[in-house]
């Protein structure tokens, strides 16, 4: 009886222990991230410890939706089912409601900005985009790449209908089509920076590299040059260019016209890179 009472303190000692050391480890790890950091060319820092938690994504759900009383997020839903059904008169009709509750809430002015897309009526999706924008001026899902495309457009720089075309390409599911048209997006549109942020999806090694510089030389909206960068940055990588990698996802993470969306896909890449 005495050895089994031994043995089990010694069984209990010895797990004590393991959890002593398992409790060092981690602390020793989470110390080192700590003191990982990395640094743009301003001087601002970013710790591994802060990457960890990241996404790679930013819930524009719950984006200014504080203090939107119930009767908004209401009349939202009741027009995104009218908008799923293709009443966009009741849809608009509805937003529009939920706008006046709310006016600092993006969602509703987003949606009527794309409803009014949907219905070619451009004049009225450019007024609602810059609505949008205005109280979210950190981007607010495709906002940015909207507004910046839309502007073109009225100017004459760009087709009429190009964006609404460049929106079908994530509704294409055969993956023939989408490479297909994206491609002709391409040709026809060489200005046009999306649209090598889309080609330079279907490229590899350098010639990936020189489709998304030749995006970032169109003049890109800040969402799209957000991601050219980042995905550079991850190309960069792929070649063995660490360094470089780094230094571009750093200095989107601290760019003060990064959209959320960007910076937190920024610090996704940054983190799964420095493992």
């Amino acid at each position: 009886m005495k050895n089994k009472i031994v043995g089990l303190l010694m069984t209990l000692g010895l797990l004590s222990s393991c959890k002593n050391e398992a409790k060092i480890e981690n602390k020793s790890e989470s110390d080192n991230n700590m003191k990982i950091e990395f640094t743009d060319s301003n001087g601002n820092k970013i710790s591994k410890e802060e990457l960890e938690n990241s996404t790679g994504t930013f819930n524009y759900e719950i984006y200014g939706i504080e203090g939107v009383s119930d009767l908004a997020k209401s009349l939202h839903n009741q027009a995104r089912q009218f908008g799923q059904t293709g009443d966009y008169k009741n849809a608009i009709e509805k937003l529009t409601q939920a706008n006046k509750e709310a006016p600092n809430w993006p969602y509703p002015l987003y949606d009527l900005a794309y409803t009014y897309l949907l219905q070619d009526d451009y004049e009225n999706a450019l007024k609602y985009y810059q609505l949008t924008d205005k109280i979210a001026p950190k981007g607010f899902y495709t906002s940015k790449t909207a507004l910046h495309t839309l502007e073109r457009e009225k100017t004459g720089d760009l087709q009429k209908g190009l964006y609404k075309s460049y929106l079908y390409i994530e509704w294409i599911d055969n993956q023939t089509d989408k490479s297909e048209m994206i491609k002709l997006l391409v040709e026809k549109f060489p200005s046009f920076a999306p649209a090598w942020k889309e080609y330079s999806s279907l490229l590899d090694g350098q010639e990936r590299l020189k489709a998304i510089e030749k995006g970032l030389e169109q003049n890109p909206d800040m969402e799209t040059k957000g991601m050219l960068l980042i995905n550079k940055a991850l190309a960069l990588n792929e070649n063995g260019e660490l360094e470089n990698a780094t230094k571009i996802l750093t200095s989107v993470i601290f760019d003060t016209n990064s959209t959320y969306g960007n910076i937190e896909m920024a610090k996704f890449a940054l983190n799964n890179i420095s493992q």
